[in-house]
């Protein structure tokens, strides 16, 4: 496995994959879990070359403490990602990403970097845009990696592949989620025993939905309100939003389609996110364009 911290470096090894076969890539921010797993999987049987980026939430650098109540290990996960035998780790310095003269970055639009988590944190789309460009255009990968959990990371990078012409796929893999269907995620260690047994609270409201979405229910107002009442049904959960929208611009719906795949038809996206005790948890699954559900 070669480790590549240079940007120079790593901008010199892609140019030596454009004869060779497909290259994977699966951009995280470290802290590595069986979610991050499943993509590195899914890239090892379908490229030639895997690669994994590890850069800190908002550019900030690997230090030993990088976020409330969760120390981060960096050689735990370089050792991680060897035994998975990934090709290449990314890890560029946050001073060659943003240095000192850095003046360009790139700014998002519409729905997508207007509603939840972008609406969150005002500079969240302009960071996400910028980097991955950068990244997309360092590694020059094939195939980038997502779960369904970053489905609005998921719509934001699909836009501005477009938009940019940037000569990259995506391929998005179901979310990996623990025996009772609460999602895969960091955050889920900070919960106390009790917040633990209410957060599959959140995949529960979701399939509560898309099973009266089967049965032929498309006010999407009414599939809303059931899964409010049914995540307000917990003392310890205090809710931040729920919705159903477009998954590609992630505009609201007030109906739904029917449950057929349809030309020039997006599907739609169901999410939730809410705060469980000091913890924030996200979740969503979406009804895709080729007429099946991805959870």
């Amino acid at each position: 496995m070669r480790i590549i911290h240079s940007l120079d470096e790593m901008t010199e090894t892609a140019r030596g994959w454009l004869a060779g076969g497909p290259v994977g890539f699966i951009p995280t921010s470290g802290r590595l879990h069986a979610g991050h797993f499943s993509l590195v999987d899914a890239a090892r049987k379908e490229c030639e070359v895997t690669v994994v980026s590890i850069f800190g939430e908002k550019g900030k650098s690997h230090t030993p403490d990088q976020g409330p109540g969760l120390m981060y290990d960096l050689s735990r996960d370089v050792q991680l990602l060897d035994s998975l035998q990934v090709d290449v780790v990314f890890i560029p310095r946050p001073e060659d990403i943003y240095p000192p003269t850095f003046a360009t970055y790139v700014i998002a639009s519409g729905p997508v970097v207007e509603r939840l988590e972008c609406s969150l944190a005002r500079d969240q789309a302009r960071y996400v845009a910028t980097v991955f460009t950068k990244l997309l255009q360092l590694i020059r990968p094939d195939i980038a990696y997502f779960g369904q959990k970053s489905a609005q990371k998921v719509a934001l990078v699909r836009c501005l592949i477009h938009d940019l012409c940037i000569d990259t796929s995506l391929r998005v893999l179901p979310t990996v989620r623990e025996g009772d269907g609460l999602a895969v995620s960091n955050a889920n260690a900070l919960l106390t025993p009790a917040e633990r047994q209410a957060a599959p609270l959140l995949y529960r409201a979701l399939l509560r939905a898309k099973a009266l979405i089967e049965q032929g229910e498309r006010r999407v107002s009414f599939l809303e309100q059931t899964m409010t009442d049914l995540l307000s049904s917990s003392p310890l959960l205090r809710l931040d939003y729920v919705t159903i929208c477009d998954p590609s611009t992630f505009a609201e719906l007030d109906r739904l389609p029917d449950l057929v795949p349809t030309r020039g038809s997006p599907g739609f996206l169901l999410a939730i996110a809410a705060h469980i005790g000091s913890v924030r948890l996200t979740d969503n699954i979406q009804f895709t364009r080729d007429g099946y559900w991805l959870m």
